[in-house]
């Protein structure tokens, strides 16, 4: 029960981040970038970002530079969107969990 305004933060970011992306970018990046999951720290102050960006190596490379680039007009789009004392920090992170399950089921099917 501690942590369900973390998660509430959390899932409400991760909206905004999306919208950001839906609105902004979702033609200037060549690659699929879809927001996967997002964890806030308990003070609530830091927000871990995690994508999945579908598409070759080249392309999320750039999309996630551009994603990089663009942190303070997403950080500046949730501060608008989730009435929060303090804009939470934004940091990047490729979520590859779908490329290790795949990676897994793959070996399961070997044996």
């Amino acid at each position: 029960m501690g942590n369900s305004r973390q998660e509430r933060v959390a899932e409400a970011v991760r909206a905004a981040v999306a919208d950001f992306l839906i609105l902004n970018l979702a033609n200037s990046t060549p690659g699929f970038i879809s927001v996967s999951k997002v964890k806030m720290t308990p003070d609530l102050k830091l927000a871990y970002v995690y994508f999945t960006i579908y598409g070759n190596v080249k392309d999320i490379a750039f999309s996630f530079k551009t994603l990089e680039n663009q942190s303070g007009r997403i950080r500046y789009h949730v501060g608008q969107e989730v009435p929060l004392k303090y804009v939470p920090n934004l940091k990047f992170f490729i979520d590859d969990s779908l490329e290790y399950t795949d990676k897994m089921n793959q070996v399961m099917k070997d044996l």
